[in-house]
């Protein structure tokens, strides 16, 4: 059985530079895209936890958008 290990976020407001800092104030645990040769806008976040982690990601995330 195969399944995807990592997500690749992208932060796109504008005052945001640091993507990383920015979700970890939201409680949002991430690796900046410095560790991987891309930008501090991009985030890579772990796929490879329990259903209800993945839950609380979503919940967090769309508590952004209001």
């Amino acid at each position: 059985m195969c399944c995807i290990a990592f997500a690749w976020l992208k932060c796109e407001k504008e005052e945001v530079e640091d993507c990383e800092g920015f979700l970890r104030k939201h409680k949002i645990l991430t690796r900046s895209g410095r560790h991987f040769g891309v930008e501090p806008k991009y985030v890579r976040i772990s796929m490879l936890d329990r259903d209800e982690t993945f839950d609380l990601f979503i919940e967090r995330l769309l508590m952004l958008h209001h």
